[in-house]
């Protein structure tokens, strides 16, 4: 079964008994050839490894003292090739990444049913065989190296200091460097003295990380022979065994390479000199297979998309393409390779989620013999250049389409081109409009003020343009008041080549400004955050209420990018989102959670609400987002997630128990497993207990009174199994509590100190692997409650708490006894906390453990 013949022998450790004991049969019962010895913590396992020779190590994670990450990392150092399988309960992508790191064979989280058991046993006959057979495959290795030594060349066997004496050197020595094999052997001339001075160091240094490393070394390097002549030489070897000194013996083969590296420099010259002819191009240099795959790119590509050289081996050149351009770019890719040239705009999409134009000029290559190799071409940035005719499609949209008369004057004030709006604005068709003087359609006085107007302006260089109050008279005689917006224009040599109006009745605009001013009152008096970006992601608008999350002032933002406040992977998440808002005209709204960054760097998780802003032309205009916190909701369902990791992991042990015990019960028909799942059951039923009090009593407390702390510590040991243990009061006080919650505190701390703590000595406790499990014939505990300056204190003679354990006992969950919780003490730091008290613990004057309460209360 095991793949390599023989039996297979497991170490197994885990702190759990029943479970252990329940791998242990299921393991061996189920697959004949595998033999298990459990132990119950990592000290024990090392312990064991030092004894005996086993196949593989079986672990759990969380266990006491060591857990199983750290036996782990000390397995490997003296034992690296030992199968380790980590078998545990509380598994995540943080453990698992650790495991590997630190060499872990397996990683194999514990689940409900027999089945997992089949499956650790496949993972440890498939390590365990793979070990046998990487061993068999090393034997293999050593005959190859003998047989190599019949190559052209010479096969040698010497010392690893720095002139490389020779022992024995094979009879191609001669022929390789002009000297004998008895010259060299015996130390009339030394190997060291043949290699070129500029090349020892290296050479040595090479040779010396790899036999550190306990690896064969390959190196080149050049000699001079016999006759004076400068040769390449190529050497394999590796340290076989050490001599009466401690000095490593190599043995190796080396050969003539001397025209191969000359053959290769020239090429390798020939390729740096044409890479970095590549390289110095400003636009993109690629090359493309067949397949679409990128087979060779220079820097530019790399700056230009962001991504890394190895990300780009891995890519395909349809990665860099924004999707909406894939089909023309594969129809264009087609064409290509049909006709041998062609060219395609297409955007390009960097690692950071923008957009770039470019246009793609490729040709048909051919390799060496004649085949078809792929496409090469030049991709040249043209975002600017579509941006501009973007802007020109954009302008003559907007002057076409805005609800804004426009008009443009020629130098000697004829209209040269209105648009529709003017044209209803005036009543008359354009055709009537153009190349009329504008004395048809206003005043002669508001002309000539115009005409000043502009006057004014050509001779004022910091001025670009004015505005002034004009009236209209349309076909029908209607006069209207206007603001009119004129600006020169100027040719490519800078001279005067007419003028530019845009007209707005005064009062839509007066209507229009008292709208604007209702919106931004109605959108500062809202509580949430409120922004407007445009279509590159830069701030157009935010309210008052961003300063409160971000620390900028409003007018400080606008104009800023969107990734002044929000991480750059948020920002894409974003970006996503939007396009697919764009892609599907049924959605308005999207709603995501990320990061907030404010001036100091400090993250704040919110929620934001995003929107598209309308646009008349059709095209993305930009976003409207409204911004919530949500910090609040974010650490509740964090406490709910730890909580919920805490109840599955500690309920999952004793679970796998139970229907484990019962699975062999009914295999077996032996009933005696039952007792085990009963107890089980029975520690279930604690687990279950505690985290309902956890649960019910939260960090609050209920009325509180003013509770005598002896009375009541009196009273809370009379409902706890104390057995022959005692207590004493060293005096009491009265202190500001809810009384009922305060007696769980002595409760779970009673019943902590008599279940942990014994008299026995440390040795015998140590060795019962559980903290302070009472020894056979131990004294009773002696447990003691009195005062202190700042509150009271909970004592015992036990054995204590170890320092290195102390911050951890508050935990949920945590416990170092079989039949423990974990919980009580995390229920006695929430009560405490709940009435704003502090707890800490310490060693008593008895060395025992010693809970000190610090209280706000007056005494």
């Amino acid at each position: 079964m095991s793949g390599h013949g023989g039996e297979i022998s497991v170490l197994h450790v885990d702190d759990d008994p029943d479970l252990g004991d329940l791998v242990a049969v299921h393991l061996e019962q189920t697959h004949g050839d595998i033999s298990v010895c459990t132990v119950r913590s990592a000290a024990d396992g090392l312990e064991r490894l030092s004894e005996r020779t086993f196949d593989c190590v079986v672990s759990d994670h969380d266990m006491p003292g060591m857990d199983g990450l750290e036996f782990l990392k000390v397995v490997r150092e003296e034992y690296e090739e030992l199968p380790f399988i980590l078998f545990t309960g509380k598994g995540n992508e943080e453990i698992a990444s650790d495991a590997i790191s630190a060499g872990v064979t397996e990683y194999l989280q514990k689940g409900v049913g027999t089945d997992q058991y089949t499956v650790l046993a496949n993972r440890i006959e498939r390590a365990v065989g793979e070990r046998r057979a990487k061993a068999a495959l090393e034997e293999s290795e050593r005959m190859l190296s003998t047989l190599i030594s019949n190559l052209p060349g010479m096969v040698y066997r010497a010392r690893n200091e720095p002139d490389w004496p020779m022992e024995f050197v094979s009879d191609g020595a001669t022929e390789l460097v002009g000297y004998s094999s008895e010259a060299l052997e015996s130390g009339d001339v030394s190997w060291g003295t043949l290699i070129k001075d500029s090349e020892t160091e290296r050479l040595w240094e090479t040779v010396q990380t790899c036999i550190a490393a306990g690896e064969p070394f390959k190196v080149s390097y050049q000699i001079e022979t016999a006759d004076g002549e400068t040769r390449w030489m190529w050497e394999r070897g590796r340290v076989v065994g050490t001599d009466d000194d401690g000095v490593e013996i190599l043995e190796g083969f080396i050969t003539d390479v001397t025209a191969r590296e000359e053959r290769e420099r020239e090429l390798a010259n020939q390729r740096a000199f044409t890479e970095k002819l590549i390289d110095s191009v400003d636009d993109m240099f690629y090359v493309v297979g067949p397949d679409g795959s990128l087979v060779r790119w220079n820097d530019t590509v790399s700056s230009v998309t962001g991504y890394t050289n190895e990300k780009l081996a891995s890519m395909g050149i349809g990665e860099l393409i924004v999707d909406s351009d894939h089909e023309k770019l594969w129809r264009v890719f087609e064409e290509t390779l049909e006709t041998g040239y062609g060219t395609v705009e297409a955007g390009v999409e960097t690692a950071d989620g923008r957009a770039l134009q470019y246009e793609f000029k490729g040709s048909l290559i051919e390799d060496e013999r004649g085949d078809l190799f792929g496409i090469a071409g030049i991709g040249r940035d043209i975002t600017e250049r579509k941006r501009r005719e973007r802007e020109l499609r954009e302008y003559r949209t907007l002057v076409e389409n805005v609800g804004d008369p426009m008009y443009v004057l020629d130098t000697d004030g004829t209209v040269e081109m209105v648009n529709e709006a003017m044209a209803a604005h005036l009543g008359y068709d354009r055709s009537e409009i153009v190349g009329s003087e504008p004395v048809r359609f206003m005043p002669e006085t508001d002309v000539e003020r115009a005409t000043a107007l502009i006057c004014d302006l050509l001779d004022d260089d910091e001025r670009t343009w004015g505005a002034y109050e004009m009236r209209t008279i349309s076909a029908d005689g209607t006069v209207r008041i206007n603001e009119d917006r004129i600006a020169p224009l100027f040719d490519e040599d800078g001279n005067f080549d007419g003028s530019v109006g845009v007209m707005r009745e005064t009062t839509e605009r007066k209507q229009r400004e008292r709208e604007l001013e209702r919106y931004e009152t109605i959108i500062e008096a809202v509580g949430d955050p409120v922004y407007t970006l445009d279509d590159e992601g830069v701030f157009t608008y935010a309210n008052e209420a961003i300063k409160r999350l971000t620390g900028f002032e409003p007018d400080e933002l606008v104009g800023e990018h969107i990734s002044t406040i929000m991480a750059g992977e948020d920002i894409n998440r974003g970006n996503d989102l939007i396009r697919t808002m764009l892609s599907d005209p049924t959605r308005q709204n999207v709603t995501f959670e990320t990061d907030i960054v404010d001036q100091n760097g400090a993250h704040t998780p919110i929620e934001i609400h995003i929107a598209l802003l309308p646009a008349a032309d059709g095209e993305f205009n930009g976003t409207a987002g409204v911004i919530r916190d949500i910090s609040d909701r974010k650490e509740r369902e964090r406490q709910l997630a730890e909580f919920a990791s805490v109840v599955s992991h500690d309920l999952r042990n004793p679970l796998n128990v139970v229907k484990g015990r019962i699975s062999v019960a009914r295999t077996s028909g032996d009933v005696s497993h039952l007792e085990a799942a009963a107890s089980a059951a029975d520690r279930m039923d604690e687990l279950i207990n505690d985290l309902l009090t956890l649960a019910r009593q939260g960090d609050t407390v209920g009325e509180t009174t003013m509770v005598d702390l002896a009375a009541l510590a009196s009273q809370a040991w009379i409902d706890v199994e104390t057995g022959e243990a005692t207590l004493e009061k060293h005096g009491t006080t009265a202190v500001e509590a809810d009384a009922a919650r305060l007696r769980t505190v002595f409760e779970n701390l009673f019943r902590n100190s008599v279940e942990h703590g014994s008299t026995s000595s440390r040795t015998e406790s140590d060795d019962s692997v559980e903290h302070g499990r009472c020894a056979d014939g131990a004294a009773p505990v002696t447990v003691s409650v009195g005062t202190t300056d700042d509150g009271f204190y909970v004592a015992d003679d036990g054995v204590g708490i170890p320092p290195e354990e102390r911050d951890d006992v508050f935990e949920r969950g945590y416990t170092t006894s079989d039949t423990g919780t974990g919980f009580g003490l995390a229920i006695v730091v929430e009560v405490a906390q709940a009435h704003g008290w502090s707890v800490s613990v310490t060693e008593s004057e008895d060395g025992g453990a010693r809970f000190e309460f610090t209280t706000s209360s007056e005494r």
